[in-house]
């Protein structure tokens, strides 16, 4: 299998870290970028050299994706699920279902890799205790838990979604996004409660907005829709057919065969929605998906950008022989799938920040006080109307300027947010901006001040007092960065208007 380039970098440094004695390792690579493709080549290589390797997931789709993977590498696994009794455990490969390798406690292998998919889910921590020697690769897109800081000592990240998409390897997002008033939800364990969630969008106004704004925005277009429990998930189902659009749902209650079905059919384009609620978050691929529903508010950022990222493949063959960004970009722009659309019903983005904002993942205990995301506000053309940063001059989708501040939006209007990077910086990389292009850049408001500093930590401390003195920031801030210099990693984007 022939790898992308930075797929083939992950797994060198994977490698490297494991011979400077990091045991246990998180491969982080967003949703479509094929991290399963490279804990795969990881296994082969793994397999060559007849070293035991367990690889473990949660869902049934992942388990079936990564068989496939597995086999197109040449590797025959041994399977590890409920409905086979005897284990052959003289296997090199092995693949299970995590809950049932915790019920199989007399399985006496001994691996000496694990690898773990979706490694941002807490429930895999018994398998790393039980065996504590092996080394260990944890897979996600999204590594946040506490669970990572105890158990893990090095991350590998080597791409992130803006390059991602400045390269030609993912789409563009155009996201739209519902202004409303969430100060009736509940909050329980760091999210909301389903109870309260569902009191705020059962509704026959919410409903019917769903099916307004998807016809205006998304008719016609592939689309996937995430609610918030079964009973939500059904109701909204329900209203697409009595709008007359096709569609189906899928939810913990829909039987193997169904799903089955369903998704084939999906897939074939048999009908035009596909709701659920927390099943096809993760381990679902289908790059014809043209239009992502959020269909609810959720706390959690590794949900939002998972159930986001469904929409961010290229279509199948788009991409097939091309070798360079130019000719990727070129492909997307001509087909049937430039970008994909994000219709947000529950303000996710003032949370969240945008799907394709730059996010640097760490392994450091997170601070009680979070950045927070900047607010949106709705472009002026309204035959665009997506959402761009309220500091935005142009909107990035159809060039309208914005020759006046806008007051607040209003509740019950879909706005779209796209960010603006400063036109004479498009194509150059951040390393290679001067402290003034830096400057230029934290006023686009197109990447957060705090990333903006880590740069200028890394070129030293004559740039810290010089970037100071023309922000004229005072003492207090210099010494704050001066003892920050250990942290000024940063992923060096291509910059992408």
């Amino acid at each position: 299998m022939q790898l992308r380039t930075y797929q083939s970098e992950s797994i060198f440094h994977l490698r490297e870290g494991f011979a400077n004695k990091h045991q246990r390792q998180v491969l982080t690579l967003p949703t479509g970028a094929g991290k399963t493709v490279v804990f795969c080549e990881m296994a082969r290589m793994a397999h060559s050299k007849g070293t035991v390797t367990l690889i473990l997931t949660d869902r049934t789709e992942l388990f079936k994706q990564t068989i496939k993977s597995l086999n197109r590498v040449g590797i025959t696994v041994e399977e590890i699920s409920p409905n086979k009794k005897h284990i052959y455990e003289g296997a090199t490969v092995y693949l299970g279902m995590v809950e049932t390798l915790k019920r199989r406690k007399n399985l006496s292998i001994e691996p000496n890799l694990i690898i773990i998919d979706e490694s941002h889910k807490g429930n895999f921590t018994s398998i790393l205790e039980k065996y504590p020697n092996a080394k260990v690769i944890g897979a996600t897109a999204t590594p946040v838990g506490n669970h990572f800081f105890k158990y893990y000592q090095n991350i590998v990240q080597v791409i992130d979604v803006p390059e991602l998409v400045s390269r030609g390897y993912l789409v563009k997002c155009k996201a739209y996004q519902m202004q409303d008033d969430f100060s009736d939800l509940e909050t329980k364990s760091g999210e909301y409660t389903d109870y309260s969630l569902l009191s705020h969008f059962d509704k026959a106004v919410l409903y019917d907005g769903v099916i307004d704004w998807w016809k205006k925005y998304a008719m016609g277009l592939k689309t996937i829709c995430f609610n918030v429990n079964i009973e939500h998930t059904i109701k909204t189902h329900q209203a697409f057919v009595a709008a007359g659009i096709s569609s189906e749902y899928v939810t913990s209650k829909t039987t193997k065969e169904e799903r089955d079905r369903i998704l084939a059919a999906f897939t074939a384009g048999h009908f035009q929605v596909l709701n659920n609620c927390g099943i096809l978050t993760t381990g679902y691929d289908e790059p014809t998906i043209s239009c992502v529903i959020m269909n609810r508010a959720t706390k959690s950022l590794p949900l939002f950008l998972q159930c986001v990222g469904r929409g961010s493949r290229a279509l199948p063959g788009v991409l097939d022989g091309l070798s360079t960004d130019e000719e990727r970009l070129a492909a997307i722009a001509s087909s049937a799938k430039p970008h994909f659309i994000l219709l947000d019903f529950g303000m996710n983005h003032d949370r969240h920040g945008m799907w394709n904002e730059p996010r640097l993942w760490k392994l450091k205990e997170p601070k009680e006080k979070q950045e927070t995301s900047a607010p949106v506000k709705k472009c002026g053309n309204e035959e665009c109307e997506c959402l761009v940063p309220i500091s935005a001059r142009e909107c990035n989708f159809c060039g309208y300027v914005f020759h006046i501040a806008e007051a607040a939006t209003k509740e019950g209007v879909m706005v779209e947010v796209t960010p603006k990077v400063p036109s004479g910086l498009i194509g150059r990389r951040i390393s290679d901006l001067t402290i003034d292009q830096l400057i230029e850049l934290e006023k686009s408001k197109s990447y957060k001040s705090t990333f903006i500093w880590r740069v200028v930590r890394s070129m030293g401390k004559d740039t810290i007092l010089y970037y100071a003195n023309i922000k004229g920031y005072k003492k207090g801030w210099i010494e704050r960065q001066m003892d920050g210099m250990d942290d000024c990693e940063y992923t060096d984007y291509k910059l992408i208007g």
